[in-house]
């Protein structure tokens, strides 16, 4: 480790204030084992944190460490602004008893280029309560996207003017890969190419559109209330009863409801069509070091007391609503942890009872793009044929950028 005063800029992207504070408490407790480090935190949303990230990696002045998830680990490692992490892999980064498809979503072309610091899925969140108001059955383990949007239309009709029953989803790419896969494509193949057509990406958004002219998801203008804000949303502001969401926001967004939350899978097939688990576990959120970063050594230490050091495991996990990739994380918390927690727990385990393929590396601004082409759908701007033909071809064309 280096002496002397040494700074590190730490930069990232946080879920919730709980996620922040405990990152904030075990950087602190480092600090004050390592009277010579000042790790300065840059800590943000993850909109804001993107962006500043894509102007100073271009710039050349990047954080020594920061946060990526998949798809910005795939665009940074295959642009060497990330540093391979394999001369520390084992020691001190033994991720022997990580979830495999946490370490798979932070390699790149066979190396491993970011530490998971959690292990997410998508989930559908829903309150209870807004079912039993009205009698309307909540989908049974595996169930069809067909029953998905029969079922949030009768939430709707059922709670009438102003409710609907599930907020539009079809701007977020994680349910979109698995509608995808239900239908036999996927969002990306194993070798980092584009995984369905323009048609195939068409009849995602021709779902949603069916579902906001049906009433079970509200309309454009709606739904534009929501914003990036948590205390916004329909479901915490009682207009809705299921959200699409990464549980890694599961215990954030339930503090701020009055009904105790839950979490089902989303649907695993289609009418007609074979039934199968198609969702997956992965680290939405990773932590990777700059190329050019002065004192590599010292922020793997870092790295290695947040998530290897038992004083540091509890200062980083405890209260922050993530889940730990790790198997003993996860048991941990299964067996110790709040009651969301223990939710969280049993969805993940409940997955990989017989798990899909994990998530594959994409495209930075992901979620962007698929907001994008879902509102001009939504706002009549496009057609799903011309939304599904518009993201096809930029997606595709930012794939090949990067080769």
């Amino acid at each position: 480790m280096a002496q002397g005063n040494t700074k590190v800029r730490f930069s990232g992207f946080v879920e919730s204030e709980e996620q922040l504070a405990t990152t904030l408490k075990v950087l602190k407790a480092y600090m004050a084992k390592n009277p010579d480090v000042e790790i300065v935190p840059e800590f943000s949303s993850y909109r804001a944190f993107t962006d500043k990230l894509a102007t100073e990696a271009a710039g050349g002045n990047a954080p020594d460490m920061f946060s990526v998830n998949v798809d910005l680990l795939a665009e940074y490692a295959a642009r060497g602004v990330l540093t391979p992490l394999t001369e520390w892999i084992p020691d001190p980064l033994d991720v022997s008893e990580y979830q495999a498809g946490s370490v798979f979503s932070c390699t790149y072309a066979g190396e491993m280029y970011a530490m998971p610091n959690d292990a997410i899925a998508t989930a559908i969140f829903f309150n209870p309560a807004k079912f039993e108001e009205v009698g309307v059955a909540v989908p049974e383990k595996f169930y069809t996207w067909e029953t998905l949007l029969e079922t949030s239309v009768a939430l709707g009709k059922e709670h009438g003017r102003g409710f609907w029953g599930i907020e539009d989803g079809g701007g977020n790419n994680l349910a979109c890969d698995i509608f995808l896969r239900a239908g036999g494509a996927a969002l990306f193949t194993p070798e980092h190419t584009i995984g369905f057509n323009g048609e195939e990406m068409a009849k995602w958004f021709q779902y949603w559109e069916d579902m906001r002219k049906a009433g079970g998801a509200p309309p454009a203008d709606v739904q534009a209330q929501a914003g990036d804000n948590s205390a916004s949303l329909g479901i915490v502001r009682g207009r809705s009863a299921m959200l699409v969401q990464t549980t890694d926001s599961f215990i954030g967004i339930g503090a701020l409801m009055e009904s105790p939350l839950d979490l089902m899978m989303l649907p695993n097939g289609f009418a007609g069509g074979e039934m199968k688990q198609h969702l997956y576990d992965y680290a939405g959120n990773s932590t990777g070091i700059w190329k050019n970063a002065v004192n590599k050594e010292l922020c793997i230490d870092i790295i290695r007391f947040m998530h290897f050091d038992p004083e540091g495991v509890d200062l980083y996990y405890t209260g922050s609503g993530m889940i730990p990739a790790s198997t003993a994380g996860l048991e941990k918390f299964g067996s110790s942890g709040s009651p969301e927690e223990k939710k969280l727990v049993d969805y993940l385990k409940m997955l990989r009872e017989d798990p899909a393929p994990s998530r594959r590396p994409g495209v930075g601004g992901l979620g962007g793009i698929f907001r994008r082409h879902n509102e001009a759908v939504a706002f009549g701007d496009m057609t799903a044929l011309e939304a599904g033909n518009s993201l096809t071809a930029e997606i595709d064309g930012k794939l090949k950028a990067l080769k």
